[in-house]
Formats: C-alpha cells, sequence, structure tokens
C-alpha cells in the first residue's frame, strides 16, 4: 500500500493524549500485539514494520524521536566502503541493496551523491595504496550490480582541484570518484514515525518504561509519562527493546543479564560543522585521519560542511556524550594537512556533536572500535524480550523486518503469513514535488523566498504544503527564525 494514499491525522498533543488513553485501556485480555521501546530510527523502522503487517503496534519514547544517535550521524546512506577491508562482503551488499530500497522509500530527503578520494604520490598521504582503493571502488561497484547509483570514475588533478580549490596540490596525481547517498537522519526518522502512524501504529514520545511485569513470560511494561508522573501499565504480547545504546540498561529492568551475554561497546562519533565559505567543497571528500588508519568525511550540508567521524570507546554518560577539545583539534588538524588554506581554527567551528553508535563486541578490549563490525543483532531473553543493536542507518528497514519476524515466531505465527512489504512501502513526504519552474510561481504566489521554499520542499517533500498552509493563519508565521538560514516560524 502507498503511504500517501492513507488518511489520518497528524501526530499531535491532542493524538498523544489519545494514544495514553488506548494504553491504559489494555488489558490481559486484551493487549497489544507489540510495544516498541526506542524512537530512534530503529524503534522507527520496527514501529512501520510492525504497522504495515497488520500488528497492533504502539511506539514509546523518554525523550525527542530521533534525539539520540539518530539524529547525529554522518547523514550518510552507504554501503560502507572501509568494510571491505574486513572482507565482511555481504555486510556493504546487504548496505548497498539497503541504500537502494531508502532511495525508493524516501526521495525527498536521501539522495545520490558523489564522493571523492584524492590520490597523492606520497603513500603517507593516501588512505591506502590508490591500488587497493582502486580495487576496492571495483569491488565495491560489482556488490552494488544493479543497485548501483554509477560506476566510480578517476578524474583529473585539475578536475580535482576544480571541485576542492582549498585542497593541497603538491603531489596531487588525482582523485576516484565514486557514489553513494546523503540523508537528513533526523527527518528519516520523523517521516518513517509519521508514515507508521498512517498504517495505524500509536506513538508516544515523553513516555519511559520503568519496569516489566509477567512471568516466566513478560506481559507488559509499567510506562511513565515523563510530562504529568503518571504510570501506566501496558499489556502486549511481544516487546522489542530498540534503545540502542540503552540497550542493556532496559534489559535490566527485567532481570539480571545473562553472564555470558556478548557486550554492547558503545562508540563516541564526533562531527564539527563548519561555514561553507571557509571550506569550499562541492562533493563529499573522503580525508585520512592522522596517525590512523580511517578517513573523515568531509560533506556539504544544506549551505555548510559537516565533518567526521572519530571512533573511540565511550563510557562516560550516555545521555550528554560531547565532543572533546582534543577531538576537534584532531579533525582540524587532519582537515587542515589537506585543505591547508583553508586554515580552519576553533573560532570557525559553528558546532561540534557527537553520538554512540551501539556495537556488539566478543568482549576483546584488544580489537579497537573501528574493527568491530556494524552487523546487528538480535537478543532473545528468555522472558521474551527481544533486542536490538548494532547495525547502522542504512540498514534500519533491513532490520525492522528481521526484528518484526522475530516478534512473529515468538507469537507461534508464520511471517509468511503477514508478509513484509518491503522497498515497496514509501515514506510520508514521497509524493510529487513542484518543479524548479513551478517553484518560481509558488514563492511569488505565497510571499516566501524561493530559498525557504526550497528548505521547505527539501525538509518535507510532498508535505511541504502543510506549512504552507500555516502560513495563513499570522503575519509572523513567514518571519525567519535566524538570519543566515531559511527556517521560518510556520515550521515551529
Amino acid at each position: 500500500m502507498d503511504s500517501q494514499s492513507i488518511v489520518a491525522p497528524g501526530l499531535s498533543a491532542k493524538t498523544r493524549s489519545e494514544f495514553l488513553t488506548e494504553l491504559r485501556n489494555t488489558t490481559p485480555g486484551k493487549p497489544l500485539d507489540l510495544l516498541v521501546i526506542g524512537g530512534g530510527i530503529t524503534g522507527a523502522g520496527l514501529a512501520l514494520e510492525a504497522a504495515s503487517r497488520g500488528l497492533t503496534t504502539v511506539l514509546i519514547e523518554k525523550r525527542d524521536f530521533g534525539s539520540g544517535t539518530s539524529s547525529r550521524s554522518t547523514k550518510l546512506i552507504h554501503g560502507g566502503l572501509r568494510y571491505l577491508e574486513h572482507y565482511d562482503f555481504a555486510l556493504v551488499r546487504e548496505g548497498l541493496l539497503e541504500r537502494a530500497a531508502i532511495f525508493e522509500m524516501a526521495p525527498h530527503v536521501a539522495h545520490p551523491f558523489p564522493f571523492i578520494i584524492p590520490i597523492y604520490k606520497s603513500r603517507s598521504r593516501n588512505y591506502d595504496r590508490p591500488i587497493l582503493v582502486r580495487a576496492g571502488l571495483i569491488l565495491y561497484d560489482l556488490l552494488a550490480g544493479r543497485y548501483g547509483i554509477r560506476r566510480h570514475h578517476r578524474i583529473s588533478r585539475d578536475e580535482a582541484l576544480a571541485r576542492a580549490p582549498q585542497l593541497d596540490s603538491e603531489g596531487l596525481q588525482g582523485a576516484y570518484v565514486y557514489y553513494d547517498g546523503r540523508t537528513n537522519d533526523s527527518r528519516l526518522v520523523i517521516d518513517t514515525i509519521k508514515t507508521a502512524h498512517r498504517y495505524g501504529a500509536r506513538i508516544v514520545n515523553y513516555a519511559s518504561v520503568q519496569s516489566f511485569f509477567g512471568a516466566p513470560q513478560l506481559d507488559g511494561a509499567l510506562i511513565r509519562d515523563e510530562f504529568t508522573g503518571e504510570l501506566i501499565r501496558v499489556h502486549a504480547r511481544s516487546i522489542i527493546n530498540a534503545t540502542g545504546v540503552w540497550m542493556n540498561e532496559t534489559r535490566a529492568l527485567a532481570g539480571p543479564l545473562p553472564e555470558t551475554d556478548r557486550q554492547l561497546r558503545p562508540s563516541k562519533g564526533i562531527h564539527l560543522t563548519v561555514p561553507a565559505e571557509r571550506l569550499k567543497v562541492e562533493s563529499a571528500w573522503l580525508i585520512p585521519a592522522l596517525g590512523e588508519h580511517r578517513f573523515y568525511f568531509v560533506v556539504p550540508w544544506e549551505d555548510r560542511v559537516n565533518i567526521g567521524t572519530t571512533d573511540t570507546d565511550f563510557t562516560g554518560d550516555k545521555d550528554s556524550p560531547g565532543a572533546l577539545a582534543s577531538e576537534i583539534s584532531q579533525i582540524l588538524d587532519a582537515i587542515n594537512t589537506f585543505f591547508p588554506s583553508a586554515d580552519l581554527t576553533m573560532n570557525d567551528v559553528i558546532s561540534a556533536w557527537a553520538g554512540l553508535r551501539p556495537l556488539i563486541s566478543s568482549g576483546n578490549s584488544q580489537v579497537s572500535s573501528t574493527a568491530v563490525s556494524r552487523k546487528e543483532e538480535i537478543f532473545e531473553d528468555s522472558d521474551g524480550l527481544i533486542s536490538l543493536a548494532g547495525g547502522k542507518l542504512t540498514t534500519f528497514r533491513l532490520m525492522a523486518e528481521r526484528g518484526v519476524d522475530t516478534a512473529l515466531r515468538r507469537l507461534s505465527i508464520s511471517p509468511k503469513s503477514k508478509p513484509s512489504q518491503g522497498r515497496r512501502l514509501r515514506l510520508a513526504g514521497s509524493g510529487a514535488v513542484p518543479s524548479q519552474t513551478e517553484r518560481e510561481t509558488l514563492a511569488d504566489t505565497t510571499g516566501i523566498s524561493k530559498a525557504v521554499l526550497d528548505h521547505l520542499i527539501e525538509a518535507y517533500g510532498s508535505e511541504y504544503q502543510a506549512v504552507l498552509e500555516i502560513l495563513s493563519e499570522k503575519e509572523e508565521y513567514r518571519q525567519q527564525l535566524a538570519r543566515d538560514l531559511p527556517v521560518i516560524a510556520a515550521e515551529v
């Protein structure tokens, strides 16, 4: 079913109140089919997958949707070029297929984008030897198969400098161009949640799990309304924990974890945002980190440039990871080495932000977090609680399919009897949008700038009209909230 054909009221404080009433009315004799805990991209995907397969589904999130890792990613949709180094061909192939699926599901917030790897005479200046880079790109294209965007190719030294005039020209021999995707990660979460709602899922934020009940199999959870403090017993036949780096804290609410359990290993990645006029790049670039066998992505983003990411073990407060001054300097040093005339300093950093990856480790601390697989794992505890961790933004749809399949089997329902719609799903906002010519006329008609209209269409896709409708309510809703950003009050 095309999500655009589904009619449902928008999410609001009113619908949240209605959904809480429905939760209060669950009973042992009338439970939900599925309770999903966690409103990041994994939980959002699970809610959409379950609701679109006919399960009565509720998603709860203790804060804002996507407020954790899912709004702090590198904002890429990719197969994972560097995973080829670890011979993880199946994971790369899986990521490339899901990359294509997201382009189909959400063309308004996920787009193909060119990525460039500079090639220098000096081996120390390259991420790896050019011949290995070339071999990796050939394999990357082959693994994508018919789902590839465009085959990689080499460009000359002059072409590389034209795309990044601040790039160090000394010893530069050219560059390789390959193709992956770029996305608005937090909007992807919201549009997935909106689509899940349109399929019938109940969505509640600022609701946290306090405990579970039921033995030997869980029958539900005690939920706290974070606004009022009210405790609500929610009865559910199946529960999936999609809380990411908080997975084990959530599992522990049901009892001690098994001693043989595989370890959750949070890894912190920080990013910087700098002005586009200070770092002039037309495409995304892969720049080697200094002293590490990894690279940073330099990605144009909404008239700014995002740079990242690091990959280090994290043991601090999971609710508030931050970027250290030393980490910021580490990234700036690498960028200035390859873009010397940019000469970025701390004063150029508009924002420094950090997210935590919920990696699953065997417990060997000698293995760097960079080398830990990004493959997701599903944990099934003896009390029936299902937990998902690992994985990455690109594979959220497939993770959700596998998670719901697991829940169905625990409910003694064959997944084949409630088949996944897979890539046939279309997210809210994925409908047709005005052409550039039509936008000129629309901007004149509505009295807003073309830049603001472009922003609304890029952020909301075909649902940009909902924001335009608000403009007529009050003149101040047209107000631009920041001088150099096309964000207007109507969005709020």
